[in-house]
């Protein structure tokens, strides 16, 4: 309705003399807001892949009403818990059946979209996709660029709670075998994130070859040694919203980095996947461990351009000037739809702190399997408002930019937020920069509020 008001307002204030044709063209019609094809939006919309949503479906029970009402409760006790202190979600929580029913229900989906997200921002990052579209790729699929140089891939999903993020990068990236680790404490949330799985070894047919293996127990409690085998292979460690929880655990947190630092020394080639709610003491916490791994020798390919440098946002003089974040849209079915309404709840956009790394093994194979990689060399990571306007009603921003040579500041655009390129996505080419960079600039960066 807001929007038929205004279009009717421009209306009445058209000069009567102008020619009857130039209403069939508002892009010549100043006074128009900007009309920008969904294109420019830099990623678009992403899509959980379909085998996941099937087995989200099945495992969700959504197609009984009266299940879903319930479950749709039980999530948003679950979702009041989880933001109200991560640190303090206990390993018992999600160990029976009903509770981790509903965890699938609400949780499932949104983590899907995140992983298929992170899927799409590497793709571009290394330059094998444009993402000219939105949901669509204009270049090869992450698996082919991959099949290039690896045939077989070991995957350690820790902490994988409903396996959303393994299930996404296997639906992504298929090699000729596939084992997958999950490693969870809770045995509900394990059954469910094989049968997961499973929906995606059925839709892949023949074509590949996956073993899945359960593994409940603590992450300092597995033993990445027992499940090393001989040969060379792709070995991808995923941790989707699990780090923030072992805050509190120091004996995990220095078992993994154990695991990572020994893909140094052991000359493995390794992939983290790294992702963390959006708020700023959880990013700072993932962007502080992306430095500390880069420090070890491990190099950000997303959506770092500056590689095993520091982070620069992280470093600026005076302290931590902002945190980093992606950001994106997905479209969701409507089963899920029902479910924000029944829980009240919604996601309408992904915000998320994701970062990949890459162990230097696999780094010394980028320029030759991304040629294109130097050349994606600048990364929107904020839109600093311009002053002079009123909250929502700004004159403008520019592009905070990060790249090689450190943090850069766009010249001002003349464009609405919404249609501006997310935060995370890559741009291509050399824009023209301003004369200042951010850390002599004395805006202030629109990324001070900001949610997860």
């Amino acid at each position: 309705m807001t929007q038929s008001k205004k279009t009717h307002s421009k209306r009445t204030v058209k000069p009567v003399r102008r020619p009857a044709k130039t209403v069939k063209h508002p892009a010549k019609d100043a006074k128009r807001p900007l009309k920008i094809d969904r294109r420019m939006v830099g990623g678009g919309s992403v899509e959980v892949p379909s085998a996941v949503l099937r087995s989200w479906k099945e495992l969700a029970v959504v197609s009984d009403p009266v299940k879903a009402k319930q479950n749709a409760q039980k999530f948003r006790e679950l979702w009041k818990i989880f933001n109200k202190g991560r640190e303090q979600i206990s390993r018992e929580l999600l160990q029976s059946q009903d509770t981790a029913e509903a965890y699938v229900l609400g949780f499932h989906l949104p983590n899907a979209a995140r992983a298929a997200l992170l899927c799409r921002r590497i793709a571009q990052r290394v330059g094998i996709t444009a993402g000219s579209k939105p949901g669509v790729g204009s270049g090869m699929r992450l698996g082919d660029w991959l099949g290039k140089s690896f045939t077989q891939q070991r995957i350690f999903d820790l902490g994988c709670g409903s396996g959303a993020w393994s299930q996404v990068w296997l639906s992504e990236v298929r090699l000729n075998r596939n084992a997958v680790y999950l490693i969870d404490a809770s045995r509900a949330l394990l059954e469910m994130a094989a049968k997961g799985i499973a929906a995606v070894k059925l839709a892949a047919g023949s074509s590949a070859s996956i073993y899945v293996e359960t593994i409940p127990k603590a992450i300092a409690a597995f033993n990445f040694a027992q499940y090393d085998a001989p040969g060379q292979s792709l070995d991808v460690y995923i941790m989707g919203y699990v780090w923030n929880e072992l805050i509190n655990d120091r004996a995990a947190q220095a078992h993994v980095m154990a695991r990572l630092e020994s893909c140094v020394t052991l000359k493995r080639d390794a992939l983290l996947l790294l992702a963390e709610p959006a708020t700023d003491e959880f990013a700072l916490g993932a962007m502080a461990l992306r430095d500390e791994l880069c420090a070890a020798g491990w190099v950000a390919i997303y959506p770092c351009p500056t590689g095993a440098r520091a982070c620069p946002m992280l470093n600026a003089k005076g302290g931590v000037r902002d945190w980093c974040f992606s950001e994106g849209g997905w479209r969701k079915p409507d089963e899920y739809m029902q479910l924000e309404e029944d829980a009240g709840i919604g996601h309408n956009k992904l915000n998320s702190a994701m970062f990949a790394l890459a162990s230097p093994e696999l780094a010394l194979r980028l320029p030759k399997m991304a040629p294109d990689l130097r050349d994606q060399t600048q990364v929107v990571v904020g839109k600093p408002l311009l002053p002079g306007g009123r909250p929502g009603l700004e004159k403008g921003f520019s592009y905070l930019l990060c790249t090689p040579d450190g943090l850069v500041k766009t010249s001002p655009k003349k464009i609405e937020i919404k249609f501006a390129k997310p935060r995370g996505s890559t741009v291509s080419g050399a824009p023209k920069l301003a004369e200042k960079s951010w850390e002599k600039s004395g805006e202030k960066s629109a990324t001070s509020k900001r949610g997860g």
